[in-house]
């Protein structure tokens, strides 16, 4: 005896039942950014692929994270991902990819994040075996991460995520035709989402083990004076082992947040730092990125004394604690006295990422910081961009008239440089001048004959 329908699974039969009796309707059912149509369009055809089969396979492509690429980005650039993960897919039908001609590529719905594609048994086999549907399911994530990963900057492919899901439909003509359609997506739905919780795993299990084993080494940029370029001093920037998606410090402070092991990744990183630094050239300053979580760590209370401080040949008046506002500030009270205690000792404090934060214009009014780095959002392409000038032109003034020292973040050429210099930034730091190595680089030979050499003062 059939079970009861759901309230979904019965207004799906009742659409089913539409598509059928208006023609009309199929074009309402086709998403207009990918072009594909949606599942009710094709049970026709699935229908009598079943007749012909005893088993066929379901695989679900979830495309996670959409939400924060088109709340981030908007939805355009939603739209954009999405029809290149649909035309990944249509790519990969005959001609030797991972699908047959025979394959469906469907979307779930109108605009959402989820494809769903029916596969017929391999030639000269009368079903699909569990090892199959495995082997497509894996070439066709490695595919589709692949092309997006070159085809996306790299800021938007790290808010891109996709899971493949699987599920083997065995084919029982005495079970409603749509009850077994909806059955089989809903498996490989939740097969996408375990195979989410089995790569978080692993993350995981790798983060612990570059904390454990200290897998964590330092490169340091130089930050520059302007306009008589001279280093000041240097930034260390943690970066993971290889060539793997730890290498980048985003991603290892957002598995770790995630985690909850900030505090240990945080104190492994400010170790290797102290650490290479031992040799960097006298009276030059070291800046050191701290979570807003760790500041009240004792381990970084206890720096100032620490034999590691020690044999870096560092004082705490060479220091800069870089608050990196990858989380938010709860409670400015208590952070701001935290930061009194280090102040006391000689440390000095700069806020990180100033017009991309969490609070920036709160965090400088709360914890009076000794130096300001302007997010490099804010500095690319400033010279063809007004509004950020304007921007800018704001912190710096604010930064000038309260003895705050400003620093641009991220400048790339030139002509970013000259018009920063015209500003009057205090100093700057990016590949224009150097790119992040290990000891100490200086500022490039080859570049450094070539920046501009004068700025006018600009009129308030």
């Amino acid at each position: 005896m059939e079970k009861k329908d759901s309230t979904t699974l019965k207004s799906w039969i009742e659409l089913n039942k539409l598509v059928k009796e208006k023609k009309n309707l199929e074009e309402l059912l086709h998403d207009r950014v990918t072009g594909l149509p949606t599942i009710p369009l094709l049970l026709k055809d699935i229908e009598g692929i079943l007749q012909n089969n005893n088993k066929v396979g379901m695989l679900c492509v979830n495309v996670v994270k959409y939400s924060r690429i088109e709340e981030i980005y908007g939805f355009k650039t939603f739209d954009k991902v999405m029809a290149m993960v649909a035309d990944i897919l249509n790519s990969l039908v005959g001609g030797g990819g991972a699908l047959r001609n025979a394959d469906l590529i469907s979307q779930l719905m109108i605009s959402g994040n989820t494809f769903a594609i029916l596969l017929s048994p391999p030639r000269k086999q009368s079903e699909l075996r569990k090892e199959d549907l495995l082997k497509i399911k894996k070439r066709i994530n490695s595919k589709i991460t692949d092309a997006i990963r070159d085809s996306l900057d790299y800021a938007l492919f790290k808010k891109f995520g996709c899971y493949v899901g699987s599920a083997i439909l065995n084919y029982d003509k005495e079970i409603r035709f749509e009850r077994q359609i909806y059955t089989v997506l809903e498996e490989a739905l939740q097969d996408s989402a375990t195979e989410k919780d089995k790569d978080a795993k692993k993350r995981l299990a790798a983060l612990k083990k570059i904390i454990k084993e200290e897998e964590v080494h330092t490169l340091f940029h130089p930050i520059v004076k302007l306009p008589d370029y001279e280093i000041m001093g240097y930034e260390a920037l943690s970066r993971g082992p290889g060539q793997g998606e730890f290498e980048r410090p985003d991603k290892l402070f957002k598995i770790a947040y995630q985690s909850d092991l900030i505090i240990e990744l945080d104190r492994l990183c400010r170790k290797k730092a102290l650490a290479s630094a031992s040799d960097m050239a006298p009276k030059r300053m070291l800046f050191l990125n701290v979570e807003p979580d760790s500041v009240n760590d004792p381990d970084l209370r206890q720096i100032a004394a620490s034999a590691l401080l020690l044999d870096s040949k560092l004082t705490p008046d060479q220091i800069v604690l870089e608050i990196t506002e990858r989380s938010a500030i709860i409670d400015f009270s208590a952070f701001r006295s935290t930061l009194e205690y280090f102040r006391a000792l000689g440390f000095k404090i700069a806020i990180d990422d100033a017009g991309a934060g969490y609070a920036t214009l709160q965090s400088i009014i709360e914890l009076k910081p000794d130096f300001l780095k302007i997010d490099m959002s804010l500095i690319r392409n400033i010279d063809t961009d007004n509004v950020k000038q304007q921007l800018v032109k704001a912190l710096q003034r604010f930064g000038h008239e309260t003895g705050v020292k400003v620093i641009a973040e991220g400048i790339e050429t030139k002509a970013e440089l000259k018009i920063l210099l015209e500003m009057d930034i205090d100093f700057g730091q990016g590949f224009v001048f150097a790119y992040p190595s290990e000891p100490f680089p200086k500022i490039r030979k080859d570049i450094i004959s070539k920046l501009p050499k004068r700025r006018k003062r600009v009129k308030s």
